[in-house]
């Protein structure tokens, strides 16, 4: 698992995936030089599936006469194992597609000229063509693969010739549907790579928005009295900067499987506990029962407390107050958070919702099958409520 999102984290970096529409792996999206995770797929496809062919070739026209498809077969594997280790340790991508070319032509149009004991040796390296076809549009996209297609076809028409016949149309449509499937089962590997880079970028997104860019707009947070009480309020930042660098540290340090999820009411005492740092004052009301187990999933316990804290935070900057309200209860199908505040509220039809609401809170608890509502007034404050399931599977 941690091996695919370091394939998924480098396939978004080196990539260039950033501001691309969905449709970009479809028609631009390749692999950078270094995705050797994801290059080596259809190379070890290509090492595995050439003796499964021969055996079956072998078993259906004897060993007599054999040799000199297992030679080729041999040849192939030692050459395309080589380029795999190359792509393992680095070697460009650029160099990988067109050794893997050259070797997928030349290799197939050598196996069309071995008659004995059948001519139909050219049907064992043919699937090896399919793994070139599916590592040209994992590295270059579809269109990529599409081409690599084009040139298969060429390819298997010359092979036929050096078989000496004609192009037997049946034969020739189904090796190039081999090879158009070969197609979209690489573009079905390119879009999961792209849905995990999402997620992962998401993630990092709103890691960074909740927690460093949180605590730099604390820092840089102007309240009354600052120049009155300079040496206090520098205490206070400092104290904010260390709080967060330790509990920055502490959550790099800690073992992803030994993370755990406070419950629902304990989080949102940390929370108060955290934020009063900060000048803002947190009223809790949580109805009887809510303090034990709340019967939520780590995840979405997780997600409520985090859309939680982006609330209170905005409170912090934007109501114009130094309170909060925060009332949460259990509902039959769900629990229900609400955090309000009593400032100067906006017009919900004149702003847009920034980074924090449509990410860290909304965004965030859709993911979880959760909702979030904002309702706010000029001059009345601001309200945000946030839903939450108890029972059912969360979203994929």
């Amino acid at each position: 698992m941690l091996r695919g999102a370091q394939a998924a984290g480098r396939f978004a970096g080196r990539a260039g995936i950033p501001g691309r529409p969905v449709r970009g792996w479809l028609v631009r999206e390749r692999l950078d030089d270094g995705a050797e995770y994801v290059v080596a797929l259809p190379l070890a496809f290509q090492i595995g599936v050439l003796p499964a062919a021969a055996l079956v070739y072998v078993g259906s026209f004897g060993g007599s006469g054999s040799g000199t498809v297992l030679g080729l077969c041999a040849a192939l594997i030692l050459a395309t194992g080589a380029l795999w280790l190359g792509a393992a340790r680095g070697v460009p991508t650029r160099t990988v597609l067109g050794a893997d070319s050259a070797l997928a032509i030349a290799g197939n149009l050598a196996m069309s000229t071995v008659s004995a004991p059948s001519a139909r040796a050219a049907e064992v390296s043919w699937q090896y063509f399919a793994g070139c076809v599916a590592l040209w549009t994992l590295a270059r996209g579809v269109a990529g693969g599409l081409g690599a297609v084009a040139v298969g076809a060429v390819v298997r028409s010359a092979m036929f010739a050096g078989t000496g016949s004609g192009v037997v149309v049946p034969v020739f449509l189904g090796d190039v549907a081999v090879l158009l499937i070969a197609v979209l089962m690489a573009a079905g590997v390119l879009a999961l790579l792209h849905r995990d880079a999402e997620r992962l970028r998401t993630g990092v997104r709103r890691s960074l928005h909740d927690t460093v860019l949180q605590t730099l707009e604390a820092i840089a947070l102007t309240l009354p009295g600052d120049a009155e009480n300079a040496a206090r309020r520098l205490r206070e930042v400092r104290a904010i900067a260390h709080a967060e660098a330790v509990a920055l540290r502490r959550e790099l340090s800690r073992r992803s499987e030994a993370r755990t999820t406070p419950g629902v009411v304990e989080g949102l005492v940390a929370l108060g506990t955290e934020l009063a740092r900060e000048g803002l004052r947190m009223r809790l009301d949580a109805a009887e029962g809510v303090d034990g187990d709340d019967g939520l999933t780590p995840q979405r316990r997780a997600a409520v407390l985090a859309a939680a804290r982006e609330a209170l935070r905005n409170v912090l900057k934007h109501s114009g107050v130094g309170e909060a309200l925060v009332r949460v209860w259990d509902e039959p199908d769900g629990l229900t958070l609400v955090v309000r505040d009593f400032g100067v509220g906006f017009d919900p039809e004149a702003h847009r919702p920034g980074f924090g609401l449509s990410e860290s809170v909304a965004a965030r608890m859709a993911e979880v099958g959760g909702t979030a509502g904002v309702g706010s007034r000029v001059g009345n404050g601001t309200s945000v409520t946030l839903w939450v399931p108890v029972a059912g599977e969360e979203p994929g």
